[in-house]
């Protein structure tokens, strides 16, 4: 990455951001059962900031600073997700509507959006890692229909060692996906463990 900010590290920055506010979410959804978890993910993996990237961000070492705010963000999702279904399980339902609810907050789209459109803003709020990962590559892209396949599963190895199931990072992430959806004509279909659809339905 440059040596300067530049527009695909705010873009990026953003998508910490909105994992952040799911976070914080959860947090306080949580919070009278799990009273002390967030001072604990704090204490853990040290506190996430919120202010504007060009206050925070070591100017000398942006692309490890923002790989560093990723990892922070990943780590304290996988663990609080993690030890709250594992000790309150009838709260998942409710953090896959926080999840389902938060797309359709930051959806934009319309009834008349196409499914290049919104796999584009998807993109730009879901966490995948760096740019330079390439977590997913588009197989098929028009108006009508974009198939996409998983190249490799960055939210992994956060889940592993937490002791979580990253089948529920991605049904949180379904969610989150639906409800980016819901005032559109599109609906999103999982083919197989690592190929997607987001197709027009009329």
């Amino acid at each position: 990455m440059s040596a300067f900010l530049g527009p695909i590290h705010f873009w990026l920055y953003n998508k910490i951001q909105i994992q952040q506010e799911l976070l914080d979410e959860i947090l306080t959804l949580t919070n009278d059962l799990f009273p002390g978890l967030k001072e604990g993910l704090d204490t853990k993996y040290g506190k996430s900031e919120t202010r504007a990237l060009e206050e925070v961000i070591d100017q000398g070492n942006i692309h490890g600073w923002l790989q560093s705010s990723i990892s922070k963000v990943e780590y304290k999702l996988a663990n609080s997700v993690t030890h709250i279904i594992k000790n309150s399980p009838e709260v998942l339902p409710k953090i896959e509507t926080i999840f389902e609810t938060k797309g359709e907050e930051k959806s934009s789209l319309t009834i008349t959006s196409s499914a290049a459109d919104a796999y584009k803003a998807i993109s730009d709020c879901l966490l995948d890692g760096m740019p330079c990962d390439h977590a997913n590559s588009v197989l098929e892209e028009s108006e009508e229909k974009v198939i996409w396949k998983r190249n490799s599963c960055v939210h992994t190895k956060y889940w592993e060692e937490v002791g979580g199931n990253i089948d529920i990072y991605y049904s949180l992430r379904e969610a989150f996906i639906m409800g980016f959806l819901k005032k559109t004509q599109l609906v999103y279909e999982k083919v197989d463990e690592v190929t997607n659809i987001i197709r027009r339905t009329a």
